[in-house]
This record gives structure tokens, C-alpha cells and sequence, in this order.
């Protein structure tokens, strides 16, 4: 008898290799099949409903186009930093790859301009409303997010398929157990309302509930959100450019010139107080966990709400077994006794963040059927297509949300956005690693805003300043790189030179600009 499951253990894994050398000599067959082309999609798009979506594009162009073989490449996203920086220097990557964590010199050293391409129209969008527009324009954001990747040159290099928003998703079932209707709570003194309907249910029926479930990543996400309403009213004082904007280096500057601080500034105290106030609302030790942990909980209806992105919105709706609402994050009112003095309102989604974002490697060896792919993806019909089996918000213009969550769609009226008080990304990070490594002062269980705030005011001018210098550093490279494509468009022939030289000059002015203003507060 052992030896006859020997046997079979042997049969099956010789059947498992004739079964991996068959499949890998087809595909070798087909890519050396004579007028047989076959293009390779890298991307680390996991989520759920996102290979199935490439897989059916795929499949409509392969129709229309029986001598292409598109395959993709789902990477991990774990592993996708290492595995894309190594795909692009060995000179290996799939002809279109996707450009998450591509920084500038990456994307012009190893992806193709797509600049003077985007002007043309779509050809796949004959017969619909985009028939005759310009590519770019096709894009509810005339791809601006793409120039974010290039903000030295602006060039674009690749074309983002969707755009991803942020919600508060709530459970309506345990929602309307706790506290007698499934209507979630209209602004932020009502969330607080319903953290105390948790408590008592707690109490009566001996659950752990939470009203949050939250993780790191999740929980920066919502403060991001929700902490900026308390300067939303300073930074329209603030704005050195009368924009409406203080950005992280002009906070920086406030900071160091002592017109910032977070015990005498009441906007930023009350920031670190709705922060302490929004942390007892969320999963406890959530600053340690992960994204995975806090989906999780709430499919587990271990919490009534999740605040979460656009692209988990198809885990709830096909591994949920409740019905699951969608709203803004809730931010208090005007009229709010703690914090409606300073705000203002919801803030605009208008520029909200792209996702797969995907681009043409320059070592494709089919660049131009490369490239009708991108335009087939992002055509409005297979774009509506690639929304409703995704999921997701498409960044295609015309195309409608998933009909079962109309609720994603980016809010593209609102308010003014203020800004963090935790410089975030900024310079070295050394100012918002002093920032969360004191969060116990604020909110720990003998936290309070008074001790967090001492130490900021005390300790964040030094890491401030390191941060800026670290910039500035930086500003001044960039500085370098533009005279150096500046000088090099000069030996360049063709009539659009003057508008890309336009173009970068203006961005150089505003880069040395910056240097000269921040500089000195940098020594």
C-alpha cells in the first residue's frame, strides 16, 4: 500500500512538470508563431476584480486583433519595488509596466515620452461622446496626476486607468442593530454620539465593537482627511501665493520663523485635539496593524464602520454578507462647540490620486502595438467595462461608478484643503518620525494635548530644519537637471520647441524661486 501511494505521488508530480513544460513550449510557440505578437502587462493590481478586468480587456483585443497575445504579469505587492527596479535595469520589464513607486529618474530614464502623442484623439473612441477629443483630454484630470511622477520636466510617460477616493463604509445591518436605523451619522459630533451607542451595546451584549476599524496606513488616510478642517480657514491666511495652499515647505517656514505652534496656534492645537478624539474612535494598537487586519474586522462585523479606499470597496461587496454603505469621512460642522470654529467644509476630490497608472518601457520590442493597447484600455466603452468588473472608479471621462456604489465618484466641488500638521513626505521624514514617535503623549491612555504639543514646539524646529535642508537640497538638483534639458532642447529641431521650452522655464523660475526663499532658513 505505501508503495502504491508512492506511486501516485510520483504520477502526480510528473504530471504537474508535462503539465508546466506544455504550457511554457505553447507559449514559446506562440511569441516565435510567424506574425504572432505577443505583449507583456507588469502590474502589482491584486485587489479583487482587477486581473479578472485586464483578463476580459485582453480578451476583446485579442478579438479585434488575432496576431497579439497580451498577457499580464500580477506581481505582489510587496514585492513589487525590488521586482520593478529590477525588471527595468536587467532591461526585462513587460512592455507596458506599471509605475508604482516610479520617481522621475526612472520614469524618463526607462519609460517612454508619451508627450507629443496625447494630443491625438483615441481612435477606439469612435461612435462614442469622446469620438474626435484628444487623449488627454479623455482624462478627467487632462492626466495632471501623471505630471506629478515628472514635476521637473512635466513630461508625461504613462496613462492612469483609474483614480482612487476615500469613504467611510458602514455596516448597515449593525448599524441599525446598535442604534435603531441604518442611517449613519450626518458630521462628526454624531460619530461621537454613536461611539457611546457602542459603548452601552458592549456593555448589554458583551462584544468587543469598535465604531472604526483601522490599521496605520488606514488611519493616516482618515487624518489626512479629517485633521485638515481645523486650518482650512488659516490657510487661506497663510498662503504665500494667495492660492489658498500652504505647502509642506511653507509650514516649514512658519514653523521655524515662530509663526506656527502647536500650543499658542489654536488652529493646530485643535488639530491635536480632533486627533486624540478620532484615535478612541478607531481599533485599538491600530497605529501596528495592518490593511489586511482592518478589512478583516469589519467583515467580520466586528466594527460598524471602516475607513478605506475605493479599492476595497469590491472585497466588501463580494466577500461581505451584509449590505455596506458609503459615504464621506464625516467632519464636524460649522456649529460643532469643539471644532466648527475653523472650518470650512468638505474639501474638493478635483485632484484626487490616480492609480494604475501604467506605462511603455523603452525596451519594448513592440512599442507602437504597445501603445494601441493603452489607447484600448483607456477608451470610454472597454473603460465602462473595466469600471464595472473592477469595481473601481475609472479616470475616464463619460465613464460612469459601478452601479451598485455611486457613492465613490470624486466630489469635484468643495472647499479649500488645509494642510497636516505632521510634514509627512517631507525632506528626510525626520519631523514626522518626532511626530509619531511622541503620539503616547497624545494619546495614550494619560495622554493629553498640553504634554504632545510642549514637545513638538520644543523638539520639531531642529528635525524641521533638517528636512528643509534636505529639500532644498533637492530643489537645487532639480534646478540643475532643468538647465540641462533646457540646454539640450536648444539642438533640438521642430515646432513644439517653443512651448515645451515655455514650459520648463516656467518651472525652473518657480524651482529656483523656492531655493532662494528657503534656503537661508535652511542653514
Amino acid at each position: 500500500m505505501k508503495r502504491f501511494r508512492n506511486l501516485i505521488a510520483a504520477a502526480v508530480l510528473l504530471g504537474a512538470f508535462a503539465f508546466s513544460f506544455w504550457h511554457v513550449l505553447s507559449h514559446r510557440r506562440a511569441e516565435n508563431a510567424p506574425g504572432r505578437v505577443t505583449i507583456r502587462l507588469g502590474h502589482w493590481l491584486l485587489h479583487s476584480g482587477m486581473r479578472e478586468a485586464f483578463d476580459a480587456a485582453a480578451a476583446d483585443y485579442m478579438r479585434l486583433h488575432p496576431n497579439v497575445v497580451v498577457e499580464q504579469i500580477p506581481v505582489p505587492i510587496r514585492a513589487w519595488p525590488s521586482w520593478l527596479r529590477t525588471q527595468l535595469i536587467g532591461g526585462t520589464a513587460p512592455d507596458i509596466t506599471g509605475m508604482l513607486g516610479a520617481n522621475e529618474e526612472l520614469a524618463t530614464r526607462y519609460f517612454l515620452p508619451l508627450s507629443d502623442r496625447v494630443a491625438a484623439p483615441n481612435p477606439y473612441n469612435a461612435g462614442t461622446p469622446l469620438e474626435g477629443v484628444p487623449w488627454i483630454d479623455t482624462f478627467v484630470d487632462g492626466l495632471a496626476a501623471m505630471r506629478t511622477i515628472t514635476p521637473t520636466s512635466g513630461d508625461i510617460h504613462g496613462a492612469n486607468l483609474q483614480i482612487n477616493t476615500q469613504r467611510l463604509f458602514y455596516n448597515k445591518d449593525l448599524l441599525k442593530e446598535i442604534t435603531g436605523t441604518d442611517r449613519p451619522p450626518a458630521d462628526y459630533a454624531a460619530l461621537r454620539v454613536l461611539q457611546d451607542q457602542v459603548t452601552r451595546y458592549n456593555q448589554a451584549h458583551g462584544r468587543r465593537l469598535v465604531p472604526i476599524a483601522s490599521c496605520g496606513p488606514y488611519a493616516q488616510h482618515l487624518c489626512e482627511r479629517l485633521l485638515p478642517s481645523q486650518t482650512q480657514k488659516l490657510a487661506m491666511e497663510l498662503s504665500p501665493s494667495r492660492n489658498f495652499l500652504v505647502p509642506p515647505v511653507e509650514f516649514a517656514r512658519l514653523v521655524l520663523d515662530g509663526r506656527c505652534s502647536f500650543q499658542t496656534t489654536p488652529e493646530l492645537n485643535a488639530s491635536l485635539r480632533l486627533l486624540r478624539d478620532v484615535s478612541s474612535l478607531m481599533t485599538p494598537g491600530y497605529e501596528s496593524r495592518q490593511r489586511d487586519e482592518a478589512l478583516f474586522d469589519f467583515l467580520q462585523a466586528k466594527a460598524v464602520m471602516i475607513y478605506a479606499g475605493s479599492w476595497d470597496y469590491g472585497v466588501f461587496e463580494r466577500d461581505g454578507d451584509f449590505p455596506v454603505g458609503i459615504m464621506p469621512m464625516i467632519l464636524p460642522s460649522a456649529d460643532d462647540p469643539d471644532y466648527g470654529r475653523f472650518i470650512l467644509g468638505l474639501a474638493s476630490e478635483s485632484t484626487g490620486s490616480h492609480e494604475a497608472a501604467l506605462g511603455i518601457v523603452r525596451t519594448s520590442k513592440h512599442p507602437e502595438i504597445a501603445l494601441d493597447f493603452l489607447h484600448f484600455l483607456t477608451s470610454r466603452d472597454v473603460a465602462q467595462k473595466f469600471s464595472d468588473l473592477s469595481l473601481r472608479m475609472s479616470a475616464i471621462a463619460e465613464v460612469a461608478p459601478p452601479a451598485s456604489a455611486p457613492g465613490l465618484a470624486p466630489r469635484l466641488e468643495g472647499e479649500i484643503a488645509g494642510f497636516m500638521p505632521d510634514l509627512n513626505n517631507f525632506g528626510g521624514t525626520n519631523a514626522n518620525m518626532l511626530f509619531r514617535r511622541n503620539l503616547h503623549l497624545l494619546t495614550g491612555p494619560t495622554g493629553s494635548v498640553e504634554a504632545f504639543a510642549a514637545r513638538l514646539d520644543a523638539e520639531f524646529p531642529r528635525a524641521v530644519r533638517q528636512d528643509l535642508g534636505i529639500h532644498i537640497t533637492r530643489v537645487r538638483r532639480d534646478v540643475q537637471r532643468l538647465d540641462a534639458h533646457l540646454g539640450l532642447l536648444l539642438t533640438q529641431p521642430g515646432t513644439d520647441r517653443q512651448q515645451t521650452w515655455t514650459r520648463l522655464m516656467e518651472t525652473r523660475h518657480a524651482r529656483q524661486s523656492e531655493y532662494f526663499i528657503y534656503h537661508p532658513l535652511s542653514r
